[in-house]
C-alpha cells in the first residue's frame, strides 16, 4: 500500500481498490478483515477516501478480472501485490 499511496500522491491520482475472489462474499470469512486492513493501510498513506470495487463469485480468474476492470475504468496504472503474483493467484505475464 505504501507504493500505491506514494505513486498516487506524486501524480495526483485517485486510488480504486478492486477486491477479487472467485468465491461469493457469503463464504469469505476474512472479507471484512481484509477490507479493514486495506482501509488502515491506505489511511496510513494519507488516503481516507478511495474507490472500492468488489468482483466476487463471478467464477472468472483474477487475471481476467484485472484486465476487464482496467479496460472498464480506462486505467493508466495498475498496482498488484507481489503476494498475488508469487502465490500464482494472478499471472502477470497475461497482463502484459
Amino acid at each position: 500500500a505504501a507504493t500505491t499511496t506514494a505513486l498516487a500522491k506524486k501524480y495526483g491520482a485517485d486510488i480504486t481498490v478492486v477486491v477479487i475472489d472467485e468465491k461469493n462474499r457469503e463464504v469469505l470469512t476474512e472479507h471484512d478483515a481484509r477490507l479493514s486492513s486495506i482501509r488502515w493501510h491506505l489511511a496510513q498513506g494519507g488516503f481516507e477516501e478511495f474507490g472500492l470495487m468488489e468482483r466476487l463469485g463471478e467464477g472468472k480468474k483474477p487475471t481476467a478480472v484485472i484486465g476487464e476492470v482496467a479496460d472498464e475504468l480506462n486505467l493508466d496504472l495498475v498496482v498488484i501485490s507481489m503476494e498475488a503474483i508469487h502465490s500464482k493467484h494472478v499471472d502477470a505475464n497475461l497482463l502484459a
